[in-house]
C-alpha cells in the first residue's frame, strides 16, 4: 500500500525493509528468550542467529531468483535489490535448517533443542515480515470482489487498478496465531523437537492452501501446484515421520 515509509532528500526508507528489520529484531528477542529457557548461552544464540540470518536471506533470494529466472536474465543487477521484495520463505527456511545442522554438529549442541528455540522466533518474525509485503505490494493475492479486497497504488509491486485479496495480511494473522500456539505448546513440551515439528506441520499445511490465494508468479506449476506447494507437501511428510518417531522414542 505504501512502499516508501520515509523520504529525506535522496534517502528513501522502504516500508518493506522496515518490517523485515522489525521482524528480525522481535524474532531475535524471542530467540534469546527461548534459548535461556533451554539453557543455551546468549553468546551461542547470538552467533547462530547471525549465521542463520545471513544464510536464510541468501537462500530466500536464491529460491526467488530460480523460480523467476527470466526476469533476472534481462537485468541481473536486480538480483541485489531485495528491498523491493522477492524473498521466498521456504528457500530461507531450508538454508537456515542446513546452517543449524552444521552449527549443531560443530558445537555439539543437540539439534532438536536448537530447532525448538527457533520455531516461535520464526513465526513472529515472519508474521511481521508479511506486513511489509502488504505495504510493498509483493506476494499479492488473487483478484476478488470481496469487501476485504484492496487496490494498490501505481508505485506498488502489485497490479494497479483491480481489487486484490489481501493474502499478505491473512498470512500475517495465521503466523501470529501459530506463534501463540507454539508458546502454549512450549509449556506442555514432552520431548526436544516437538515445538519445531509442530511449527513445520502447521506452517506447511497452511502455506499449501494460502498459495491458492496468491496472484503473483509462483514459478512453473507441476501437476497444477507451485514449487512452494511441492516443498510444503514434502516438508509435511518429513515432519510427520519425525514427529511420530521422536514421540514414540520419548
Amino acid at each position: 500500500m505504501f512502499p516508501t515509509l520515509l523520504k529525506i532528500g535522496f534517502l528513501e526508507f522502504h516500508t518493506y525493509g522496515f518490517f523485515v528489520a522489525l521482524g528480525f529484531l522481535i524474532g531475535f528477542k524471542t530467540l534469546l528468550r527461548y534459548g535461556k529457557k533451554s539453557g543455551i548461552s546468549v553468546a551461542t544464540v547470538e552467533s547462530l542467529a547471525f549465521l542463520t540470518f545471513i544464510t536464510s536471506l541468501v537462500g530466500a533470494r536464491l529460491f526467488y531468483v530460480l523460480i523467476s529466472l527470466e526476469e533476472f536474465i534481462r537485468s541481473p543487477i536486480d538480483i541485489l535489490k531485495i528491498w523491493q521484495g522477492g524473498l521466498v520463505f521456504w528457500g530461507g527456511l531450508l538454508s537456515g535448517i542446513v546452517t543449524v545442522i552444521i552449527f549443531s554438529v560443530k558445537h555439539r549442541i543437540p539439534l532438536w533443542k536448537l530447532a525448538d528455540i527457533f520455531a516461535p522466533a520464526l513465526a513472529i518474525g515472519h508474521s511481521l515480515g508479511r506486513i511489509g509485503c502488504f505495504f510493498a505490494g509483493c506476494c499479492y493475492g488473487i483478484p476478488t470482489d470481496l469487501l476485504c479486497g484492496v487496490v494498490f497504488p501505481e508505485n506498488s509491486l502489485a497490479p494497479y487498478g483491480m481489487k486484490l485479496f489481501p493474502v499478505q495480511l491473512l498470512s500475517s494473522l495465521l503466523l501470529f496465531i501459530l506463534f501463540l500456539i507454539l508458546n502454549y505448546a512450549w509449556n506442555k513440551k514432552r520431548f526436544d523437537g516437538q515445538i519445531s515439528l509442530v511449527y513445520t506441520l502447521l506452517f506447511s499445511s497452511g502455506r499449501f492452501f494460502i498459495e491458492f490465494l496468491r496472484g503473483d508468479f509462483r514459478g512453473t506449476e507441476v501437476f497444477g501446484i507451485t514449487p512452494t506447494q511441492i516443498v510444503s507437501v514434502l516438508m509435511l511428510i518429513v515432519s510427520t515421520i519425525f514427529y511420530y518417531r521422536l514421540s514414540r522414542k520419548n
